[in-house]
């Protein structure tokens, strides 16, 4: 395991140079689409308390030391991969799976500020977890329609009783791996917004990008999640950037954002926050 620590160290250094070398803010900018999103929503300073709730909760969770069993569908830890049977099987506090599992409060933030400047309608997201991130993207658009799909059944009836609590009416959870239910899901849909979390193998979800191909809006966004957690993940990444379907990508390191927009010129960026 030493080993393998070590290795994904270096990996995560190595590419963390590659990209602030490369990565501007607003400097430099020279598309008129991507300047305005970074302007006007990346990079936006405004109040967000319709998720202080969202927040609240989360805090809780990290404080709960509920023993909680379920079954990995994904990748598995860094350091201990998912292998077959059983290993897949685990117990964790759900303290440690808020703390492991959640994107951050300014991701959340991000996503939410995201669904309201695109106006998005109809989102999907591919790991609920404990719901966090599905509560702070409901609360953006109240009339939008939220897919959020969690592989382990224990987790998402956590997820299911804080949506309950928070009144989202706008929330439809659906249970299962990715690979038995996706299709069942988006059926004819189209989304404006995706959020594809959950799985790190990227083989899987370069499988999963190609089934939603058919299922995004013209103007739609889709969000990769951990595009370097692994090896597998950036050549998945890289792939998703070379699709021919696809037209800008912002690389904020840590997740990728996608644009299908034929009216927008081909173009990758990568934008550092801070």
């Amino acid at each position: 395991m030493f080993h393998r620590y070590i290795f994904y160290a270096l990996f995560q250094v190595k590419e963390f140079v590659i990209w602030y070398v490369r990565s501007k803010k607003l400097h430099g900018i020279h598309s008129p689409f991507v300047f305005d999103f970074l302007k006007d929503c990346v990079f936006a300073d405004v109040e967000q308390p319709e998720i202080d709730e969202s927040e609240n909760h989360r805090y809780k969770l990290l404080k709960d030391n509920t023993v909680v069993t379920f079954q990995d569908h994904g990748a598995g830890n860094r350091l201990k991969p998912n292998t077959s049977g059983n290993e897949k099987i685990k117990k964790q506090t759900v303290s440690y799976i808020a703390k492991n599992s959640l994107h951050d409060p300014r991701d959340c933030r991000l996503f939410f500020r995201m669904i309201r400047y695109f106006e998005s309608e109809y989102v999907l997201e591919m790991g609920t977890s404990l719901g966090i991130t599905t509560s702070c993207m409901a609360k953006a658009n109240p009339n939008a329609k939220i897919d959020t799909i969690e592989g382990a059944e224990s987790i998402a009836q956590m997820a299911k009783e804080w949506f309950s609590g928070a009144r989202l009416k706008n929330t439809t959870l659906h249970v299962g791996e990715f690979g038995e239910i996706l299709s069942s899901v988006i059926t004819d849909k189209k989304y404006d917004f995706i959020f594809m979390d959950g799985n790190h193998k990227g083989e899987k979800v370069w499988q999963y990008f190609n089934q939603l191909l058919k299922h995004i809006s013209l103007n739609g966004v889709l969000i990769v999640d951990d595009i370097r957690w692994s090896a597998s993940m950036l050549n998945c990444w890289k792939k998703i950037k070379r699709h021919p379907d696809i037209t800008v990508t912002i690389d904020m390191f840590r997740f990728g954002i996608v644009f299908f927009d034929p009216a927008l010129s081909k173009q990758n960026f990568y934008i550092r926050l801070l």
